[in-house]
């Protein structure tokens, strides 16, 4: 029972700056703040590969990532695990922009195609849903 009690604890104090604190100071711009920040975090990491990418992501957002769906220019993941469960299970509206901005990044330098990602929530079925659409004509060097 005490493991499990300071498993929650953990969680709950990653969802108080989350789901609290950020809000309350980043207000409306909450969203492309966090967005931002999770682009500038990826640019402190090497990925070697997608996969690294993606087991990378895994870690940092104590979540796990499946890829549900890709086409050419888009590719649809879902993050599940217990920080996701806890954060939608304990917050009306958790943003996942952080993540998000994180994934678009990495996925941007691994591939060298300009990429955005946008995300879903589905609190019922505790995950979440992140799409990135990349587009390889767009230059990243303006």
């Amino acid at each position: 029972m005490h493991a499990e009690n300071q498993h929650t604890s953990h969680l709950d104090s990653i969802s108080l700056l989350r789901d609290a604190l950020l809000p309350n100071l980043l207000k409306e711009d909450e969203a492309d703040i966090l967005y931002w920040a999770g682009k500038e975090l990826a640019r402190s990491h090497t990925f070697s590969s997608l996969e690294d990418l993606i087991q990378q992501t895994g870690t940092v957002f104590a979540g796990e990532l499946m890829q549900t769906k890709s086409t050419k220019k888009t590719l649809h993941y879902d993050m599940t695990g217990p920080l996701v469960t806890h954060r939608l299970s304990h917050t009306t509206d958790p943003t996942f922009s952080l993540e998000a901005g994180f994934l678009a990044e990495g996925y941007q330098t691994v591939t060298g195609d300009y990429t955005e990602a946008t995300y879903a929530v589905y609190p019922k079925k505790s995950l979440v849903t992140f799409l990135l659409q990349s587009d390889s004509k767009v230059s990243l060097n303006d």
